[in-house]
């Protein structure tokens, strides 16, 4: 969805199409989310007061954004769920909320890191066309059962691991029997992939949605910006 695209979707909003608001929530499901984990730094699941929270900051980015403020739209509701997330962790006044840094005084000498980190996160996150880029990566892992929100949560802790895995989905993509099954089924064919290449079935399985996920941006060429955003050959990852 280009800008011009998006200010129309919404000035429709606006005037009341509750069906075209809905479609838009919707279709920024993966974003909503991914940038309340990022605030929170850590995984938010739609369970989570923080996911409610930040679905209504979207909502209310709607109703009040304003075309020629000079930000984009996507940039101002990541203001919107970011100020509204600091709000809520200073009601709670946990300890345990990791995003009480952006607020904490005490906290100054970090303030320059954190706000320089965010502003980088924001500015690529905020660019439509990675924005476009999840949401069709989203749907094509909706196939396999798999959403991108998922995506951190089930990522191997380790580099090594992600690395070897990294590589075997080169092998994987290569193999013109694993990757027919791939898409016939719509699903991994674990143990048809370890009998060829000897890897265990079970760290298979446990790393199977992060798999699925470097199965598919390998075949996605045209996912420019995400693909860098995510993974390189040495196995390390940019945190979603």
């Amino acid at each position: 969805m280009n800008n011009d695209e998006l200010i129309s979707v919404i000035t429709n909003c606006k005037n009341g199409d509750q069906l075209t608001r809905e479609q838009l929530i919707q279709h920024y499901r993966p974003y909503i989310l991914n940038t309340a984990s990022h605030i929170c730094k850590r995984y938010i699941s739609w369970s989570e007061e923080e996911s409610s929270i930040s679905l209504i900051a979207f909502n209310k980015a709607i109703d009040t954004f304003e075309q020629h403020s000079g930000r984009t739209f996507l940039n101002y509701a990541y203001l919107l769920i970011q100020r509204d997330l600091i709000d809520f962790y200073k009601r709670e006044k946990s300890e345990q909320h990791l995003s009480i840094t952006f607020v904490d005084s005490e906290q100054g000498n970090n303030m320059m890191d954190v706000e320089k980190s965010v502003d980088t996160y924001r500015r690529s996150l905020t660019s439509n066309e990675l924005v476009d880029e999840i949401i069709d990566f989203d749907h094509a892992l909706n196939e396999f059962k798999v959403s991108f929100e998922e995506l951190e949560k089930h990522s191997p802790k380790h580099k090594d691991t992600r690395k070897k895995l990294y590589q075997l989905s080169d092998v994987f993509i290569l193999d013109a029997e694993c990757k027919h099954h791939f898409f016939l089924k719509k699903r991994l064919p674990v143990s048809l992939f370890c009998k060829k290449t000897g890897y265990s079935k079970k760290t298979l399985e446990k790393h199977r949605k992060y798999f699925i996920s470097l199965i598919l941006l390998k075949l996605n060429p045209q996912w420019v910006q995400l693909s860098a955003y995510i993974i390189d050959f040495q196995g390390k990852e940019e945190e979603l």
